[in-house]
């Protein structure tokens, strides 16, 4: 299976159902039709309409779909139906009835962000990488990217995003509400999180020319393998993390 990235236009893009397969209608271009035993997930970016015997359709298929805005910041998502509820997600549900649990996750998130903070400085050749904090990094950021690079960033790490419905609702996390939520979501914070690994590669590129829908979403495939093994360690890291205070 693989994700079906749209884009709206200014001649209207919409899906409709055609039965097994979402059928993409752009004004002007030939129909493209995309069988939905093949899909993984949909990302749409800007305004693109569906039907909703298509947007039920992919809910009865288990398609996770991300709606985002022009910018490529996260609007809207759809998800299907998730499966049994699983034994590490219970923990983290239970963590959240204590008095101090979002202040526990919080410290939690914090060592996670220090550490790929560190990984990313590591990576471009800083001397102090062990010491250099995340708001030194965050502002060399900043000042070393093009505006169109902070764009392509958006869009790489709502891409992301997206990933993480799939990753995490296979660990029988995202249908719990409270953990996708705005004092915890954990799609977000994951995405937050392993973004950190694009950055060296928005940096190396030095402004050099604007990154297209497409050319980003090569570079985000051409990583998710990498990307699925660093959501797999930091879910393991979660896990540690539950054990040790319950």
């Amino acid at each position: 299976m693989r994700p079906l990235y749209l884009e709206g236009c200014s001649g209207g893009c919409r899906v409709v159902l055609d039965d097994p397969a979402l059928r993409i209608v752009v004004a002007g271009k030939a129909d493209q039709l995309f069988p939905l035993p093949r899909i993984s997930r949909v990302v749409c970016k800007g305004m693109v309409e569906w039907s909703m015997s298509a947007l039920l359709a992919c809910a009865d298929a288990g398609i996770n779909l991300l709606f985002l805005e022009a910018n490529g910041e996260v609007r809207a998502r759809w998800l299907g139906p998730g499966g049994e509820r699983q034994f590490l997600a219970q923990r983290l549900l239970d963590l959240l009835t204590r008095a101090d649990g979002i202040e526990l996750y919080g410290n939690w998130y914090l060592s996670m962000e220090k550490l790929a903070v560190r990984s990313f400085a590591r990576r471009i050749g800083m001397a102090d990488w062990r010491e250099v904090t995340v708001m030194e990094l965050r502002g060399l950021l900043l000042l070393n990217l093009s505006a169109d690079d902070k764009q392509a960033a958006n869009l790489l790490e709502s891409f992301l995003h997206s990933e993480l419905l799939i990753w995490l609702a296979d660990a029988g996390f995202t249908h719990h509400e409270s953990l996708l939520g705005e004092s915890l979501n954990l799609a977000a914070d994951f995405s937050r999180l392993l973004a950190w690994d694009f950055y060296v590669l928005l940096l190396m590129r030095g402004g050099d020319g604007v990154l297209t829908m497409p050319e980003l979403a090569e570079m985000f495939e051409l990583r998710s393998e990498r990307l699925y093994t660093l959501f797999r360690s930091t879910l393991s890291k979660l896990q540690q993390f539950l054990l040790a205070i319950s």
